[in-house]
């Protein structure tokens, strides 16, 4: 799917007499799939003599930022999103506000603060270049100050830190109880940078945590003792859970022994669809995660609706 097609543009100019300025909307043309799109969430709809005058109307709207014009049926939807495009579907009149115009969606939560002069904390609709201009959910955080980027968790991503102080006596190996407290923290949402998607594996702010962890978001440690003793409990569980973000972890990363002695990562688990991983972490002592780099998150095929964030539309 991409979210534009590069097939024709329209522009459209309207003179604001009160301000004696110009106000430009260029309109691309693009193809996308009716399942792709939410018709009942329009901002403006009803029947319409062509798609000039759609997208004049359009031009009208400060929340307008791309339509859907029938061509048989003439009837114009407005909307204050931008859906995705697919230059497969059967969908040709799908229309598109693009970068040169007087209003426009935002790639950042600073453009949310600048151009829409909004400073309230949400999750809202940002297109980021990382994300190649797609719809994506962020939460703004701080913006009364210094805003940041994260991302809203809506099932359990969590991460266990069993090291040498859980140990009731110490060196022994493949002890079956342990020291309270098991030490781990659950993200309820993690910090990223907007310009590359990738995730602060050490930002608390939005965590539950039981003692006090140091591990990283992706990242668990045990040291119960060496993996191929049986039996011998080990407690380095690690979740993470991106459905309902849109979101999944980059699949080119690669999870495996981070620091290691008698050490294995076992029953690493990735569903198909990439949005969940799994996996427990099992040495004398050992920490697992992701290997081939920093975990980077990259727009999913899962559809979320609209009215999961805020629309924020920007005006120059």
């Amino acid at each position: 799917m991409t979210p534009t097609g590069k097939i024709t543009a329209l522009l459209l100019i309207l003179l604001r007499d009160s301000f004696g300025k110009l106000d430009e909307v260029y309109l691309t043309k693009t193809r996308t799939r009716l399942d792709l799109v939410e018709p009942s969430l329009s901002i403006w709809s009803g029947p319409i003599f062509g798609i000039f005058k759609c997208s004049f109307i359009c031009l009208q709207e400060p929340q307008c930022v791309s339509l859907l014009f029938n061509e048989t049926t003439k009837f114009c939807n407005l909307f204050n999103v931008i859906y995705d495009g697919d230059e497969s579907g059967n969908v040709e009149n799908y229309y598109i506000i693009s970068g040169k115009s007087t209003q426009f969606v935002p790639a950042s939560c600073l453009d949310i603060i600048t151009y829409a002069n909004i400073t309230t904390d949400g999750d809202y609709w940002i297109y980021p270049m990382a994300a190649n201009g797609r719809r994506t959910k962020i939460f703004c955080h701080d913006m009364a100050n210094e805003p940041s980027h994260f991302i809203t968790l809506k099932y359990t991503n969590s991460f266990v830190q069993h090291d040498g102080s859980n140990w009731i006596v110490s060196d022994r190996t493949c002890q079956s109880s342990l020291n309270p407290p098991l030490k781990q923290v659950e993200f309820t949402k993690i910090k990223i940078q907007i310009e590359d998607m990738v995730v602060n594996g050490t930002d608390y702010t939005f965590t539950s945590v039981i003692g006090s962890p140091t591990t990283k978001y992706g990242e668990s440690w045990d040291c119960n003792g060496p993996y191929y003793l049986n039996p011998c409990p080990h407690f380095g569980h690690a979740v993470i859970d991106t459905r309902g973000t849109g979101l999944i972890v980059d699949p080119s990363i690669t999870f495996g022994l981070l620091a290691q002695h008698q050490a294995e990562m076992k029953d690493f688990i990735r569903s198909a669809d990439g949005s969940q991983i799994s996996f427990l972490c099992a040495g004398w002592c050992s920490i697992c995660g992701p290997k081939s780099g920093p975990i980077k998150l990259l727009l999913s095929t899962e559809f979320i609706s609209a009215t999961d964030a805020q629309p924020a539309i920007c005006r120059k």
